[in-house]
């Protein structure tokens, strides 16, 4: 077995980025007033002949949540990826403030992006740590880690452990203590809200948390969304009909667009 780990390390650390990063690449605009456009979108996989996304259009707009709604590998969280610049279009274009992606400085752009995915890390280091890691610039004593814990519920789940924010977490190392797959993501979301970010994704923030849980931090969703975009992914009725935009995904494609009163309207 480790044998093979490291064969597979080996190949790990061999890769060469497929992302190529701008000779002179240019400053991403802050604050964002466009927001952030698809046009055309086609893209497939590397190694693969599957189409993951085609002709796909539409706005990520500042001040607005956008949800993607659709079956299970119908393409948004592929969409997602693009955005993030993990892989690039094979064909149309992404724009941020009518500048294309390609030229902005790839750590740049990501600093101006705040993501948590439904698959999110549970690292086995303090909370404070935990939380930190969405933005490290920050001082470990900065108080908006406590803030950003607060607005993701999670701080009454940190004031119950034995050392509060410098209780280690998982079961690792000594003394470590193991936290449910709810209170886990109520500290991944607290790391996505530390960071200063114009453009927000969550890619089923919630999906462990109970209704109340999820009512609360939807309503701290809508009050960072002003000034910023937000794009949400969600299976969830009551968590999509919130948004101020909805797109239905299927096969890849956008096939409904619409407040969520226009698609209920188009049955």
């Amino acid at each position: 077995e480790d044998s093979l780990f490291l064969s597979y390390f080996d190949e790990f650390m061999a890769l060469e980025p497929r992302v190529v990063q701008p000779r002179e690449p240019r400053p991403v605009p802050r604050p964002m007033t466009e927001g952030i456009r698809f046009e055309d979108v086609d893209f497939s996989y590397p190694d693969t002949d599957r189409t993951a996304l085609q002709g796909v259009s539409l706005t990520i707009r500042p001040g607005e949540i956008t949800a993607l709604v659709g079956p299970n590998g119908s393409g948004k969280t592929t969409l997602v990826k693009l955005l993030c610049r993990l892989y690039d279009p094979v064909a149309g274009g992404i724009s941020l403030d009518g500048i294309d992606l390609r030229t902005f400085d790839v750590v740049d752009l990501r600093r101006n992006l705040s993501v948590i995915f439904q698959d999110f890390a549970q690292y086995h280091l303090t909370v404070r740590e935990n939380i930190r890691l969405g933005d490290v610039m920050l001082d470990e004593a900065d108080t908006a880690i406590e803030d950003a814990a607060r607005d993701a519920g999670a701080h009454e789940v940190v004031s119950r452990l034995r050392h509060g924010y410098s209780t280690m977490l998982g079961k690792w190392f000594d003394e470590g203590e193991e936290l449910s797959m709810g209170e886990w993501q109520k500290i991944a979301l607290a790391r996505a809200f530390v960071r200063d970010a114009q453009v927000l994704v969550f890619d089923e923030p919630t999906s462990a948390l109970d209704p109340q849980a999820e009512w609360d931090v939807f309503q701290h969703i809508r009050k960072l969304a002003q000034g910023r975009a937000v794009v949400l992914i969600s299976h969830r009725f009551s968590t999509v009909r919130t948004a101020d935009r909805i797109h239905i995904f299927d096969q890849g494609r956008i096939v409904e667009s619409g407040t969520h009163e226009e698609l209920v309207a188009l049955g």
